[in-house]
């Protein structure tokens, strides 16, 4: 096993309504996290991510939640909010786009529960830039369906893409494709550091 705690990115919607259909699977997704031992790294803690985080905390043999938060002026200018449950917060002080290709840098796998077009690019940048391992839960939303359709354009995507139903057989995916590059010291940034309960 690696000394260093592998970083799993949840990507998805940051919006509690469209997020609250899959609310039982990502507070599963969350739990299974961290029993495997991952790190736990999404957005601000909001939609998706906010039941991922508590069904992650929910164990007490846990690894640390990573907030990547771009601009707060873009955050504000979206209504977006930061949520609970950070242990660490990295200000990226990035626009959106930008701050999607930086987290997915800083992570080892990338793991998709709903979302659209932001979802989407995360998941593309993974894929072709960066050779990370994506799991997608399928029938979650637009950027898995999209995801769905390119793959024939990309097959060179095929190993590093599973498109699933079961989270145990995606996250089964995640551990045989991950590389661990040390992401927890190797993005710079500006980190916040929290005490969390």
């Amino acid at each position: 096993m690696n000394t260093k705690k592998m970083r799993v990115f949840v990507a998805g919607t940051w919006r509690k309504k469209k997020a609250s259909d899959f609310a039982n699977v990502a507070t599963s997704l969350g739990q299974q996290l961290a029993e495997r031992g991952y790190d736990l790294a999404c957005g601000p803690g909001t939609g998706i991510s906010e039941f991922v985080i508590q069904g992650y905390r929910s164990v007490d043999s846990r690894g640390e939640v990573i907030f990547f938060l771009p601009d707060r002026r873009e955050m504000e200018k979206v209504g977006e909010e930061v949520g609970f449950g950070a242990d660490r917060i990295v200000e990226t002080d990035l626009d959106y786009p930008m701050r999607n290709i930086y987290q997915i840098r800083a992570s080892d796998a990338l793991f998709i529960v709903t979302g659209g077009d932001g979802t989407l690019e995360e998941g593309v940048i993974a894929l072709a830039d960066y050779g990370i391992p994506v799991a997608a839960l399928r029938g979650s939303g637009p950027a898995v369906q999209a995801l769905e359709l390119l793959l024939p354009l990309f097959p060179v995507w095929e190993k590093l893409l599973k498109i699933g139903e079961s989270v145990p057989d995606l996250l089964d995916h995640l551990a045989s494709n991950m590389i661990n590059k040390g992401s927890g010291s190797a993005v710079p940034g500006k980190y916040v550091a929290l005490k969390t309960a």
